[in-house]
């Protein structure tokens, strides 16, 4: 791939994270054979409901209480003085193991870091569930969501950018030469602006950039969103990388024209999950979903900068699944994958 910079994905294949498998070894063995050039750890929400994308981050948060056996998980508020001030204790010596992935949380994360990475590899991906997206699911013993805990939730806050920060230091020591991404997944902004929730677009971009301004310095950020949202909101945070959904929301996508161009203007990357999550990606073609991801460059382009083509889009592209593929079966995510490392060859063939 001559002419290719490391620091450019150049349409690099993406994972969202989650796969259906539920054994460690075959989950990365899926991961390095369809994401050579951007590695992620795989969330395994099958085989554990530790794995679950909002149990998987709540290891180090204070008060939180997790019934393996009931499938629960909530926050204890009698518990939450104690706990939050041994939180603090540890935070505030910028004791980032404290926040470590364990284990039995991640799987998959901990084989991964055992492995070979492909001679490919330019980047490796970890990721977070979001701030809001946790805030507004997890909820305490009667009900209201963690979010609405004021003191208690700055602290969740701080331990999911650090859950990002360990992520992004234990990958740079385990290749110096790679760029860590992590992505701070945010599947219910989708509701942002409706009578569903009461959060305001300044919360939802004073959490995120806290949790970015932990990564930065020691990697790259990413936000994922599987549907529509105030994309205007995200692409004028701190994040590197915007992950939208280019099979199913695109159009939605595109209506933030002058965000999007001041987005680029300063840098940032975009990743199209240009490949449907759903029976259809057996039907679909590598060469006309890659000629929609060109179709859509161009569009990105003439939305400015004036010196901005697609070429220098596509460069500053990944391309991926449109969400994450846990909930499916293992032959549907087999060719999700298999069609997304097709795609990222056509594309990366056109632009290196």
């Amino acid at each position: 791939m001559s002419g290719c910079g490391p620091r450019h994905p150049n349409c690099a294949a993406l994972a969202i994270g989650s796969v259906p498998h539920e054994d460690a070894a075959a989950a990365v063995d899926f991961m390095l054979g369809h994401k050579p050039v951007c590695p992620a750890w795989p969330q395994m929400p099958n085989a554990d409901f530790r794995e679950n994308m909002y149990t998987q981050f709540t290891e180090c948060m204070p008060a939180a209480v997790i019934e393996t056996a009931n499938r629960r998980i909530y926050f204890d508020e009698g518990r939450a003085p104690e706990e939050m001030a041994v939180f603090y204790e540890s935070y505030l010596t910028g004791d980032v193991d404290f926040c470590e992935l364990g284990p039995d949380y991640a799987r998959g994360l901990h084989e991964l870091m055992t492995r070979r990475l492909p001679d490919e590899a330019e980047f490796i991906k970890g990721q977070v569930t979001g701030p809001s997206s946790f805030g507004l699911t997890v909820a305490d013993s009667g009900g209201k969501p963690v979010l609405y805990h004021g003191d208690l939730f700055e602290a969740v806050v701080k331990a999911l950018s650090l859950k990002g920060r360990w992520q992004a230091i234990r990958f740079k020591e385990k290749a110096p030469l790679l760029t860590p991404v992590v992505f701070f997944d945010e599947p219910y902004l989708t509701q942002v602006g409706s009578a569903l929730i009461s959060l305001s677009p300044e919360q939802v971009a004073g959490y995120l950039n806290e949790c970015y301004a932990a990564v930065h310095g020691a990697g790259m950020t990413g936000t994922h969103v599987c549907g529509g949202t105030d994309w205007g909101l995200l692409a004028a945070t701190d994040v590197d990388i915007l992950h939208f959904d280019a099979a199913g929301h695109a159009r939605e996508f595109f209506l933030y024209e002058k965000e999007i161009a001041a987005f680029m203007e300063r840098g940032g990357m975009l990743a199209w999950g240009i490949v449907p999550n759903d029976e259809t990606a057996f039907k679909s073609s590598a060469e006309l979903l890659a000629e929609q991801v060109l179709r859509g460059a161009e569009k990105v382009a003439a939305f400015g900068p004036a010196d901005l083509g697609s070429d220098e889009v596509l460069k500053r592209s990944f391309v991926s699944e449109a969400c994450g593929v846990g909930s499916l079966s293992l032959d549907l995510a087999e060719r999700c994958f298999s069609l997304t490392g097709s795609i990222s060859s056509v594309l990366r063939d056109r632009i290196c």
